[in-house]
């Protein structure tokens, strides 16, 4: 009936929001920060009631993602962003994480019509 979310035989509501940790000043993606920011802004998530996150890069790094988890934060990991990069890349980043049990989901994709993501496929 309508559309719903089940996560291990449990129906889930996500409340999220777009996680892209970058210091006031920096430029994305080069100053991207997970493993600096996650504990201070998993802990506003939670006072927030966030319990999901989508992300614009890949957290590949697994305390991070460990440190999400325990917060019962899941993570929407982007694997494919821009169409100048290889889709063969996807598999290896997939391969790497797809038994961490804070990863929800796959992100493929981020502003379609903006970013020319369509391009490297015509």
């Amino acid at each position: 009936k309508g559309r719903t979310l089940v996560v291990d035989g449990k129906l889930t509501h996500l409340k999220g929001v777009n996680w892209n940790p970058v210091p006031k000043g920096g430029v994305h993606p080069r100053d991207l920060d997970f493993r600096g920011f996650v504990e201070a802004d998993s802990d506003l998530m939670l006072a927030a009631g966030i319990n999901a996150v989508r992300t614009y890069e890949t957290i590949e790094d697994r305390e991070v993602l460990d440190i999400l988890w325990k917060k019962k934060i899941f993570v929407l990991n982007s694997v494919y962003i821009n169409a100048k990069v290889p889709t063969g890349a996807v598999v290896g980043k997939v391969r790497a994480l797809r038994d961490h049990p804070a990863v929800l989901m796959w992100v493929v994709g981020n502003e379609w019509n903006y970013n020319g993501f369509f391009v490297g496929f015509s």
